[in-house]
């Protein structure tokens, strides 16, 4: 059988730990590592770990190093020829899903990255898949059946996403100075471009809870690390296009009708206005929203422009993220 680990860095979120490292307890796959990479909690997390799961190997940063340094410091100390990313506020729905990824890798070697989220809500259990959009942002769809197999994706995101330890190298691992949102997105790029699929799965499906314990989020840090990965690995000749791109994206009607339905994906990023979000019309909502969106954006592009040599250089340089972790963080 194929040996693989397991990497789960986590900040702040002691319960939710205990919850998903438990439901791997329960996995009838017989043996596997699972990694811990804590990044400077304060609520007890490592002591649980330490006390309750001796067996997990532990990573204990003294700070929050963001998310691309803990899961590139999971792999590093990694022995598997597989890697499988989830997040601390995950629970395996059955299981056989560890049983089900490996054997799906295995047997389909054009995958790169698989995986599958779920989510409980008031309706019932559903699923989405991700999809990059020519702009590089995320677009999301909710799958319409728990029946599917292989679905082909943009990316698959890493509170659930299984690969082969050597893909992930080729990829040079994650981009270390993305602190978080958007690091699995260019993961999915880059292994597209390595000519492998991205799929999400309905038998090896994760719950995941959406904690919002130790969770940022704002437009600003995404639309940032957004531009970044697109002139990171995007065509150049694509790059003046962008601003276009963007506001053709912004004012889809995808976009609106997601507002209407005060869909997450969307009104996640203003926490700070989520509940008056969630109260006002649908012209408030996009007027709320889009002064956000549109101010955050801006900073964003002004700060791509201050640093557009170090992000060209890096482009050019293409250097081991993983190797980088390794000498610096471990």
């Amino acid at each position: 059988m194929d040996k693989f680990s397991v990497i789960i860095p986590s900040w702040d979120r002691k319960d939710d730990l205990k919850l998903a490292l438990s439901s791997l307890g329960k996995q009838d796959y017989p043996d596997f590592e699972i990694i811990v990479v804590d990044n400077g909690s304060k609520d007890g997390s490592v002591e649980l770990v330490e006390k309750e799961f001796p067996k997990v190997k532990l990573i204990k940063n003294p700070k929050n190093m963001g998310t691309s340094i803990a899961k590139n410091q999971g792999v590093a100390i990694s022995t598997g020829s597989l890697v499988l990313f989830l997040d601390s506020d995950i629970e395996m729905t059955h299981d056989k899903c560890i049983s089900n990824m490996v054997k799906i890798m295995s047997e389909n070697l054009e995958i790169g990255a698989l995986g599958g989220e779920a989510y409980k809500t008031p309706n019932g259990v559903i699923t989405k898949r991700k999809e990059i959009t020519p702009n590089c942002e995320t677009s999301t769809y909710i799958m319409e059946t728990d029946n599917y197999q292989l679905y082909e994706c943009g990316y698959v995101a890493t509170c659930n996403c299984m690969m082969r330890k050597s893909d992930l190298e080729k990829c040079n691992g994650f981009d270390n100075d993305i602190i978080y949102a958007g690091e699995d997105k260019e993961i999915g790029y880059k292994l597209r471009k390595l000519g492998l699929k991205s799929v999400v799965d309905s038998r090896c499906l994760v719950y995941h809870y959406v904690s919002q314990k130790s969770r940022a989020s704002n437009f600003y840090a995404f639309h940032k690390n957004r531009i970044k990965i697109f002139i990171k690995n995007y065509p150049l000749y694509i790059l003046p296009f962008l601003p276009i791109l963007d506001i053709v994206e912004a004012a889809s009607a995808k976009k609106i009708e997601e507002l209407k339905q005060n869909n997450r994906d969307i009104t996640k990023w203003v926490s700070e206005n989520e509940q008056k979000v969630k109260k006002t019309n649908t012209l408030k909502k996009i007027a709320i929203v889009g002064t956000n969106y549109f101010w955050s954006l801006a900073k964003a592009y002004a700060w791509n422009a201050i640093f557009l040599p170090d992000t060209l250089l890096a482009r050019i340089k293409n250097s081991n993220n993983i190797e980088e972790v390794r000498k610096k963080w471990l």
